[in-house]
């Protein structure tokens, strides 16, 4: 049977043109223009929506005693920060070769405590470094002329170094320290004699931050004159410290979680024994950090504390050397050595 090419052609054609002119047809009359489409769901792509949430920018530091002036000396060890002064690291994990977080903080050493000295000078105050062995005079020497005593480095210290500051505290002297993330052992070793230590491990808060789950934000557990107009400061990298007698005087919120157990609860961050206050965090010092929150208060209720109360009466031995048993009683001399009996085979 032949079919005619022609004629389906013409039908397809036909057909075609029909379909079209429908749709045509359908398209003006029910909707009377293009069919509308659902807007694209674009939350995501709003700055807004996409911003971590920061905490508010604080005040100057300020002080508020009005002490004559006083004389601190400041110990910040060495190799706080990266090659050349870079950016601080925060370790992760006790032991010698710890791994390493970088936590973005720039500073030099000195840097690294600028607002509180400036803040201690601005006020009358004398502020003097001691650099360790390198420097020119004994760390026992520059105490028995100080009122206060600031080290950012506890584990720096030598053993004769660390009896001298034991001596000052016990004598009265303001002390502070500062003991980040890793120097746990240290401090222990350092604070002992006062029922003072550390935990190993650094504390991370997912949810009350600033900006970074290592940037947590820690509340006053108490009212006292280290937390006077303090709510809430941030710390870079918080390690958790306790002491025996009393409760911590700043603590982390109850989302915050220790890194070596990852269990959620509230850490002592900040304690204080008498004339001793230890903060485990350095880095709420540094100029980058100083205005964040009430961190600037809490400066200033630092600097406070370091030259208040009475003045320490504590002595050294001859050219500052720590005597056994401890520093000398005030006014007095190393007393000699008991004499010895003659032994059983000594002549007349």
């Amino acid at each position: 049977m032949s079919v005619d090419l022609r004629t389906t052609v013409g039908a397809f054609a036909l057909v075609f043109l029909a379909v079209v002119g429908v749709a045509a047809v359908g398209g003006v009359v029910l909707d009377g223009g293009p069919p509308e489409t659902d807007a694209v769901a674009d939350d995501h792509w709003q700055l807004d929506s996409v911003e971590p949430e920061t905490v508010s920018e604080g005040g100057a530091v300020e002080m508020e005693s009005t002490e004559p002036s006083n004389v601190v000396v400041v110990h910040l060890g060495g190799g706080t920060t990266g090659l050349g002064g870079g950016t601080s690291i925060l370790p992760i994990e006790d032991g010698d070769a710890p791994a390493e977080a970088d936590i973005g903080t720039l500073g030099g050493v000195r840097r690294g405590v600028t607002p509180l000295t400036a803040a201690l000078i601005e006020n009358g105050h004398e502020v003097r470094f001691y650099g360790g062995i390198t420097s020119g005079e004994t760390l026992p020497s520059m105490l028995s002329d100080a009122d206060a005593f600031v080290t950012t480095s506890p584990g720096a210290l030598s053993a004769t170094d660390a009896d001298a500051v034991e001596s000052f505290v016990d004598a009265g002297g303001r002390t502070l320290v500062t003991s980040d993330p890793g120097g746990a052992g240290a401090l222990t070793d350092f604070g002992s004699p006062f029922g003072v230590y550390g935990e190993a491990g650094y504390v991370y808060d997912m949810e009350n931050n600033d900006a970074n789950y290592l940037s947590v934000l820690v509340e006053p557990t108490e009212t006292g004159s280290l937390t006077e107009g303090v709510e809430r400061v941030v710390f870079r990298g918080a390690a958790p410290v306790g002491v025996a007698d009393g409760s911590a005087t700043l603590a982390t919120a109850e989302t915050s979680r220790l890194s070596t157990t990852r269990e959620a609860g509230s850490y002592g961050v900040a304690v204080r024994s008498d004339s001793l206050a230890v903060i485990g965090d350095s880095s709420f010092l540094e100029p980058e950090n100083a205005g964040r929150a009430d961190n600037g208060v809490l400066i200033g209720n630092v600097a406070d504390f370091l030259v208040t109360g009475e003045a320490p009466d504590v002595s050294f031995g001859p050219g500052g050397a720590v005597p056994p048993g401890g520093a000398v009683p005030p006014g007095g001399a190393t007393p000699p050595p008991e004499p010895t009996e003659p032994s059983g085979n000594a002549t007349a």
